[in-house]
């Protein structure tokens, strides 16, 4: 009888507040190991560490069947990917290949979607495509009709993402759309709250905003009455509603959102969701003129983005050798002795093949990235000028004679050819004054000639003038970003990253890497 209770007072403590006594962990193995999965299952996007915390805990029992370590290992997959640890989820995903025959079909085509979805955040899409084809044959073997249906929507929102990966917006909400008319007709919160998210974010792009406001708030409203709060996919509605906040320009209410999504990513101690968050608060403080928390903010995005290219490094080969370790072994179980020798002499040429591949697939995109940067050098400065749309003719006339128009337009084309615009306390007065208008004026013809406003013109022309010196000058692409900085006119390093980045697509070193890469080529 006390062995009872002990037992309904643990699993009362794992599912109320999401942990496990220290002082009790020897005991916990005794309790039936089901019942603790099924816990700690319910801590995956709420408390993904505890959640992790009590499966390792659980697979240290020796007398785990092997239906059990399976079950452990999924948990600790899903964990690990709600904290943004994709290494170790793709870890537990591949080793539960040991136990594939306790899994049924279900269980296999939903370990293949999780393997999917960390291959697309890492940009495999080869692979996640290959995967995709695989799981689409499985899943007419699942007997289960419910299971079949879940398996079905859950690849249909993947080929949705991948879609959004593709930029084919429409394409994408049509298929979520049509699949609401289809057979697939299941209940899971879950799998509604992800197709929720993706028409948000698909109408976003579409600049639909009403409809991606209805989606977003919709899947807010399912993370709230779900019994077990998914902390993971709340902080994808409030980033989707803090970007609709920005087209608004209603940058107090966005920052609020996001200052909660914060909070919450930085609970799950997931680095890619603080790096999305953190990049909208600086673009909200940009666009606020907010320069102190704008460069507080930024430094922590570039701690972020660092911590991020290792962790990504570090998957990817993971990612390679776990892919090809189970292309070894598939390959060795379909042969004999003989054929063996003979499979592992291809499968090293196979080997060497997709790293040539990888090389060849990494550097044609470098020189693509370069070739269009180039192409965008030879157009830009012609086009700063000549880059105009149709004017709002009424609204113009009647502020600005096109006469005075004309002048001052002369006026821009020889200032662009200067270098007064070097000067980093240049600004949009000390201008208006050098041409002998006002600011109103000078603006107004900036915004409607050159599509931008007078801050991304000037950084424009300054960046402009660094990249020519860099590709002209030996000497410049021997200097320190801060005196690159410097010299065109930016107050700070960082500023100086950040325009140049977004002006370029590059950000400086490598901009200069690529300079200095196509010189080499040019030489040999």
């Amino acid at each position: 009888m006390r062995n009872i209770v002990f037992k309904l007072y643990l699993l009362f403590l794992i599912i109320i507040f999401g942990f496990i006594p220290e002082t009790i962990v020897g005991q916990t193995l005794s309790v039936p190991e089901n019942s603790i999965l099924k816990a700690s299952e319910k801590l995956i996007f709420s408390n993904p560490n505890e959640a992790i915390k009590i499966a390792i805990q659980l697979s240290k029992n020796e007398n785990n069947s092997d239906f059990e370590r399976a079950e452990i290992n999924y948990i600790l997959s899903k964990a690990y990917f709600a904290k943004g640890d994709y290494n170790n989820s793709l870890k537990a995903l591949f080793a539960l290949k040991i136990y594939k025959s306790q899994l049924s079909d279900f269980n296999k085509s939903d370990i293949l979607i999780s393997k999917i979805r960390i291959l697309r955040e890492l940009s495999l899409d080869k692979e996640s495509k290959k995967l995709l084809s695989i799981v689409e044959t499985n899943s007419e073997l699942i007997a289960n009709s419910i299971e079949k249906q879940l398996v079905k929507k859950a690849l249909l929102i993947e080929k949705a993402r991948l879609l959004y990966k593709e930029h084919e917006y429409r394409k994408g909400i049509q298929l979520l759309l049509n699949q609401e008319k289809s057979d697939i007709k299941v209940d899971s919160p879950d799998l509604e709250l992800s197709l929720k998210l993706l028409l948000g974010d698909f109408y976003l792009k579409q600049k639909d905003f009403v409809s991606a406001e209805n989606n977003y708030k919709a899947a807010y409203l399912i993370t709230t009455n779900q019994a077990n709060l998914n902390i993971y996919q709340r902080v994808f509605a409030l980033s989707g509603l803090a970007d609709l906040c920005f087209f608004r320009k209603e940058h107090n209410q966005g920052l609020l959102i996001l200052k909660e999504a914060l909070l919450y990513s930085q609970n799950l101690q997931n680095i890619y969701l603080q790096e999305m968050i953190v990049r909208q608060l600086n673009v909200n403080y940009l666009a606020m003129n907010d320069t102190l928390n704008y460069k507080i903010s930024n430094a922590n995005f570039i701690q972020l983005q660092s911590k991020i290219e290792i962790n990504e490094q570090e998957t990817v080969n993971s990612a390679y050798n776990l892919i090809s370790k189970e292309y070894v072994d598939n390959y060795k179980q379909s042969k004999s002795s003989y054929e063996i020798i003979l499979s592992n002499i291809l499968l090293f040429i196979l080997l060497i093949i997709v790293v040539f591949v990888i090389i060849y697939i990494k550097y044609s995109q470098r020189l693509k990235n370069l070739n269009e940067l180039a192409k965008y050098l030879q157009i830009t400065k012609t086009n700063l000028t000549k880059i105009q749309i149709e004017k709002k003719q009424e609204h113009k006339k009647a502020i600005i004679l096109k006469e005075t128009e004309e002048q001052i337009l002369i006026k821009l084309k020889k200032f662009e050819n200067s270098k007064r615009f070097l000067n980093k306390d240049f600004s949009l007065a000390v201008l208006a004054g050098q041409l002998d208008t006002n600011t109103k004026y000078l603006s107004e013809i900036i915004n409607s000639n050159y599509q931008m406003n007078f801050n991304t013109y000037i950084n424009k022309l300054r960046i402009n003038y660094i990249v020519e010196k860099l590709k002209t000058d030996p000497n410049f692409v021997k200097y320190r970003i801060s005196y690159l900085a410097e010299n065109c006119g930016f107050a700070s390093h960082s500023s100086f990253a950040t325009v140049f980045k977004s002006i370029t697509g590059l950000a400086p070193v490598k901009f200069i890497e690529f300079l200095n890469r196509d010189e080499k080529i040019s030489e040999e």
